[in-house]
């Protein structure tokens, strides 16, 4: 969404795992998302077979997938011709998990479009966390190391919050106070 009275400031909801007051809470694993956004732990065979519940950090991954989409495919608006990111789009979430995996070799070759250069550095640092984070987890569990226990909400923004100090982009995510 944008905010008219602030040119500056867009803001992005995500009600997948919305309820109405009084009714049972979604349980998290649903198949809900658009793939060229979704975090890379939701396009697995886990997830797709509703093995993996959705998680804080799944959301902020998705904002860093869509900064990062915006950033390098739009200019005034419109899309680009030829935009990058192509491979994303796709039914398959194994191919679209393949082309998201390698993105930190492509990025080289990827540019903000003049209208986003401002975010192109925030967009890359936040995808950057959030792929090495999850090669991180990978690693661990190839070695054995046991699952590492999952990241507080407090502990996610201030991972994203580092990743995006001297970016020249303030991204306020909410306090855990206003989660569940």
């Amino acid at each position: 969404m944008y905010d008219k009275l602030n040119e500056d400031r867009g803001i992005l909801n995500d009600y997948d795992l919305a309820h109405l007051r009084g009714q049972p809470r979604p349980s998290g694993t649903e198949r809900t998302g658009t793939m060229p956004f979704m975090a890379l732990d939701l396009l697995t065979n886990d997830a797709w077979d509703g093995k993996i519940a959705r998680l804080y950090r799944h959301d902020c991954e998705s904002f860093a997938w869509v900064l990062l989409w915006i950033s390098c495919r739009y200019e005034n608006g419109k899309e680009i011709r030829n935009p990058p990111l192509g491979e994303f789009i796709t039914s398959d979430y194994n191919r679209c998990f393949e082309g998201k995996h390698a993105i930190i070799s492509k990025l080289k070759d990827i540019a903000a479009t003049p209208s986003y250069e401002n975010s192109w550095d925030a967009s890359v640092s936040l995808v950057t966390l959030f792929v090495s984070q999850r090669y991180q987890r990978e690693l661990n569990a190839l070695r054995r190391d046991g699952s590492p226990s999952e990241q507080a909400i407090d502990e996610i923004v201030q991972s994203c919050q580092k990743a995006l100090e001297g970016k020249g982009v303030c991204i306020n995510l909410l306090d855990s106070s206003h989660h569940n």
